[in-house]
């Protein structure tokens, strides 16, 4: 069985400035810089967690703490490290997470529900799949469903928009593009959110943990929450 770990993170409210210092210092210049751009303080903590929860994850595999320097981005920018290991990033509302496995392809993500303007967004969905979602109890749910599914793929094929939406289908838990099959596993963080995960490996075990970046400035504690029997199929 393929395992996979994902760690996730919450806040509600903008760090301390030395707990803030403290886990930037973490970060190499060049993500520094990155980190500055942003204009909001939420979308700098976002940023900022992330990172910090891949290096945590890494960190269980064997890297240290400069590992972060070593970050690769390919010509969609996606990032990869020259190893074994995939990992991928989502965050939404108050929530980040990032997956992490060997030997495999993987992408993550998950949206906070919110109301939207559906069409804003017909060409992002198939004909039966719009069917679907206007004949569901909870529309916004299974369009962020679908969503969620669709963007998970896309960050695991790594060209990310440059893929179609329209032209991803889903069946049972099965997600194909151009032919090729992902597995897809639904992640139950919290139920004001959809989240999934897509793998190009079957049988995968996804262990996953809640980190707490806010209270500990030693580092990040983390608390297994489940470690999930649910297989991609």
């Amino acid at each position: 069985m393929n395992p996979i770990k994902l760690y996730f993170t919450t806040f509600q409210q903008k760090l301390p400035e030395d707990q803030l210092q403290y886990l930037l210092n973490k970060l190499p210049h060049d993500l520094k810089v990155v980190n500055s751009r942003y204009v909001r303080w939420q979308d700098r903590q976002l940023h900022l967690l992330g990172k910090i929860l891949l290096l945590r994850g890494l960190n269980e595999y064997g890297y240290n703490d400069d590992v972060l320097k070593d970050l690769n981005y390919n010509k969609y920018n996606r990032p990869f490290l020259n190893s074994h290991v995939d990992f991928n990033l989502s965050h939404s509302g108050e929530y980040v997470i990032c997956a992490m496995g060997e030997k495999m392809r993987l992408g993550v993500d998950i949206e906070l529900l919110r109301k939207i303007n559906f069409k804003d967004f017909i060409k992002v969905m198939t004909r039966e799949q719009w069917i679907d979602i206007d004949n569901s109890e909870n529309p916004i749910k299974s369009f962020f469903n679908y969503w969620t599914m669709k963007e998970s793929l896309i960050k695991a094929d790594s060209r990310g928009l440059e893929i179609p939406l329209q032209d991803i289908h889903v069946k049972d838990n099965v997600i194909i593009y151009d032919d090729y099959p992902w597995y897809l596993a639904p992640l139950n963080i919290d139920h004001n959110y959809c989240a999934h995960l897509v793998s190009n490996k079957k049988n995968v075990r996804i262990t996953l943990i809640k980190t707490d970046c806010l209270n500990d400035l030693s580092y990040c504690d983390s608390t297994l929450i489940y470690n999930s029997s649910t297989i991609m199929h």
